[in-house]
């Protein structure tokens, strides 16, 4: 408007041409996780898993290594958690996988150092001999051992601080098909918009809230789990990545057939060089 372009609730228009702007939030594969949570395979793991934190209530963290995943915000507030729930010390443990990313930039170096020094604090003040409240692991998950992880959580933890979709949210909820553990997502993550009804929405800088939706997720009842998570699940059951890639592309073809009709309506542009030299 400003310009002195003409203008609809979605689109611009100048010089005969109409562009559109949407909002095409993207999904996942389903299918391709709920077929692997049922390979060989992914049973073993998910069963070592269950071996290996045996009695113990898990939450989980995925998470590129990056300023805006809010990692450090992640473990302050398992750290508040525990120090509100010290009962509770050495009945749960988070699994924080941080993938590697951007280690020569010297911002990122720190980045590690810091949930390092944060993992060391927490677990020792608050671990045994025998047991330790958080592990961290700098590495990647390779796909079926991701998919066992997310089935066996009873609790997924996602606190960016700024996130264009984060489908980590959409992995964990398709992985969760049986056992229906809790989402507790960011609210500044863009699948908040899309997951939200069936998620703990959270602020991530503020970390007594986060702290207490860990209590509230870890000790909801299977009711409420439920409901939580059948909303989340339909969802991605329903908007997955080909569902994307076909809404995209169609409303794509549908602006370039407006395009071409609006340009057959619109007079050619006057050539000025040519009238310069009619008029000279």
């Amino acid at each position: 408007r400003l310009l002195g372009y003409e203008t609809t609730a979605d689109s611009i228009i100048h010089q005969g041409t109409s562009s559109s702007v949407g909002t095409f939030p993207i999904g996942i594969d389903p299918q391709k996780f709920l077929t692997c949570l049922e390979t060989q395979q992914v049973k073993d793991f998910a069963e070592g898993l269950k071996t290996r934190f045996k009695d113990k209530r898990v939450i989980v963290g995925v998470d590129r290594l990056d300023t805006i995943k809010g990692i450090p915000n992640k473990l302050l507030a398992m750290e508040k958690f525990l120090i509100e729930n010290p009962h509770m010390a050495e009945e749960v443990v988070l699994v924080q996988y941080v993938v590697p990313s951007r280690l020569d930039v010297p911002m990122y170096q720190e980045l590690s150092r810091e949930l390092h020094e944060l993992v060391g604090r927490i677990n020792g003040k608050h671990g045994t001999l025998f047991s330790n409240p958080i592990c961290l692991f700098d590495q990647s998950l390779a796909f079926p051992e991701m998919v066992a992880l997310f089935s066996v959580a009873d609790v997924a933890l996602i606190t960016s601080l700024r996130d264009g979709m984060n489908l980590v949210s959409y992995e964990y909820v398709a992985c969760q098909k049986d056992r229906h553990g809790v989402l507790i997502l960011s609210e500044f993550a863009g699948s908040a918009q899309c997951l939200g009804a069936g998620a703990l929405l959270i602020n991530p800088w503020d970390i007594d809230e986060t702290a207490t939706a860990l209590a509230d997720a870890l000790n909801m009842n299977l009711v409420q789990r439920a409901a939580l998570h059948k909303h989340a699940f339909r969802y991605v059951l329903q908007h997955t990545a080909q569902l994307w890639a076909e809404t995209f592309v169609s409303l794509l073809s549908v602006q370039r057939v407006q395009n071409e009709q609006m340009e057959e309506r619109v007079p050619p542009r006057l050539n000025q060089e040519v009238l310069c030299k009619s008029i000279s």
